[in-house]
C-alpha cells in the first residue's frame, strides 16, 4: 500500500479503522463510530463501547533522539567552564604599564569566546537534527501525527529547544499516548543545573576581577 499517513479501513476486514504511518500498519486502531439511539441522552457514551482512540496507548516514546536533543540543548552552557578569563583580567589590569601583554591577552580571550560560540552553534544544529530523527521515530512507532520537528528551528532565533520539548509532551498527551513526561522533567532539571553552572562561572569571573584590583584603587 502506498498512501499518506492516516486512518484507513482495517485491512483484516474487522470493523473500525487502522492507522497507516505512511510505510506500514501500526498497532493503533479505532472502533467504528458509535451508533446512537434516539432514546439516548445527548453526549451519552457507554464506557463499554468508548472509542479505543480515547484510551491511553502504551507506545514507547522515550527515543534515544529526544535524550540527545536535551543533551545538545544544554551542553553549550556547560562549555562556559572551558573559558579561562584569568589571563585577560590580569592583562587588562596591567594595560597601562604593559600594552603589548594586554593586547595579547585580549586576543586570546576573544579567540576563546569565538570558539565557544561556534561550538554552541554546532550543538544547536545537532539538536535540530535530533528533533527530526525523534519525530521520524515517533511516526515509525505509530504515534498519530506527533509534534512536528520544524518547531525546533526556533532554536536558531534564540528560543532554544523549549518549544519542541514542551510541544512534544503536550501533543503526546493529546494523542492519548501513555508516558512522555520523563524527557520534559529531565530537560527542566538540566536547565536548572546549567543555570547554576552559569551563575557559578560568572561569580568566579567577578571574584577574579575584584581580586586583581590593587588595594589602593579599591579603597
Amino acid at each position: 500500500m502506498s498512501a499518506a499517513a492516516g486512518w484507513y479501513p482495517d485491512p483484516t476486514g474487522a470493523p473500525g479503522s487502522h492507522w497507516w504511518d505512511g510505510t506500514q500498519w501500526t498497532g493503533h486502531t479505532q472502533a467504528p463510530p458509535l451508533q446512537v439511539r434516539s432514546d439516548m441522552p445527548v453526549g451519552y457514551v457507554p464506557a463499554s463501547v468508548a472509542p479505543e482512540s480515547l484510551r491511553p496507548v502504551d507506545v514507547p516514546t522515550n527515543t534515544v533522539w529526544i535524550w540527545l536533543v536535551i543533551a545538545a540543548s544544554t551542553l553549550p552552557l556547560a562549555s562556559l567552564l572551558f573559558l579561562d578569563p584569568s589571563d585577560y583580567v590580569a592583562a587588562t589590569m596591567n594595560a597601562a604599564s604593559d600594552a603589548e601583554t594586554a593586547f595579547a591577552g585580549s586576543v586570546a580571550w576573544m579567540l576563546q569566546c569565538l570558539t565557544i560560540g561556534l561550538v554552541s552553534w554546532v550543538f544547536v544544529g545537532a539538536a535540530i537534527l535530533f528533533s527530526w530523527l525523534d519525530w521520524r521515530e515517533l511516526r515509525r512507532r505509530g504515534v498519530p501525527v506527533p509534534f512536528h520537528w520544524a518547531w525546533a528551528l526556533l532554536a536558531l532565533a534564540g528560543a532554544g529547544l523549549a518549544v519542541y520539548v514542551i510541544g512534544r509532551t503536550v501533543v503526546l498527551r493529546r494523542r492519548a499516548v501513555a508516558g512522555g513526561w520523563a524527557p520534559l522533567w529531565v530537560w527542566i532539571g538540566t536547565l536548572v543545573l546549567a543555570a547554576i553552572v552559569a551563575i557559578a562561572w560568572a561569580t568566579t569571573i567577578v571574584a577574579q576581577i575584584l581580586g586583581s584590583i590593587p588595594i589602593g584603587l579599591s579603597a
